[in-house]
C-alpha cells in the first residue's frame, strides 16, 4: 500500500494503537494515533485523513458518536469501528445510514484488517473520484 494513504487510529488502549502502528508500518501506510475522540478531532482539524479506525468503547464517548461527528464534519473520510464489545443494533443502523463503512471485531485477523483497509481505500477513491491516487 502506498504512503499516500493516511489512517487515523483511535483507541484508549495503548497496546492496540501500537499493534495497529506496527501493521501500518509493515504495509507502508502513514498512521496517526489518538487515545481519545477529542485528540482525534484535533488531529482531523489539522491533517488530512483518508480512513479512521476507531474503538467502540472509549471513556469519554463511544466510537459511533465520535464517527457520527466525523461523518458530519469530514464526510469523505471512511469510518471503521473496531471493538471486542458492540451493540449489534447500533452498528447495523450506523452501517445502513452510511455513518460507518465497516466493523472489525477484536481480536482481528491481520488478513481481515488488510482487506478492510483495502476496501475502505477503494471506497474513498470512488467517493472522491480520483481512481489511482490510493491504488494498492
Amino acid at each position: 500500500m502506498p504512503d499516500t494513504l493516511y489512517i487515523l487510529c483511535v483507541d484508549d488502549e495503548e497496546h492496540i494503537l501500537k499493534t495497529l502502528e506496527r501493521f501500518c508500518h509493515n504495509e507502508g501506510i502513514a498512521m496517526l494515533a489518538a487515545s481519545s475522540a477529542a485528540e482525534a478531532l484535533h488531529i482531523l482539524e489539522h491533517k488530512p485523513v483518508n480512513i479512521i479506525i476507531s474503538d467502540y468503547q472509549m471513556p469519554e464517548t463511544d466510537g459511533l458518536v465520535f464517527l457520527d461527528e466525523v461523518s458530519n464534519r469530514w464526510p469523505q473520510t471512511v469510518r471503521i469501528i473496531l471493538s471486542g464489545f458492540i451493540e449489534t443494533a447500533a452498528v447495523t443502523q450506523a452501517l445502513q445510514q452510511g455513518k460507518i463503512f465497516g466493523f472489525l471485531p477484536k481480536p482481528w485477523k491481520r488478513s481481515e484488517l488488510k482487506s478492510m483497509i483495502l476496501a475502505a481505500s477503494d471506497h474513498y477513491q470512488t467517493a472522491i473520484g480520483s481512481k489511482g491516487a490510493l491504488s494498492p
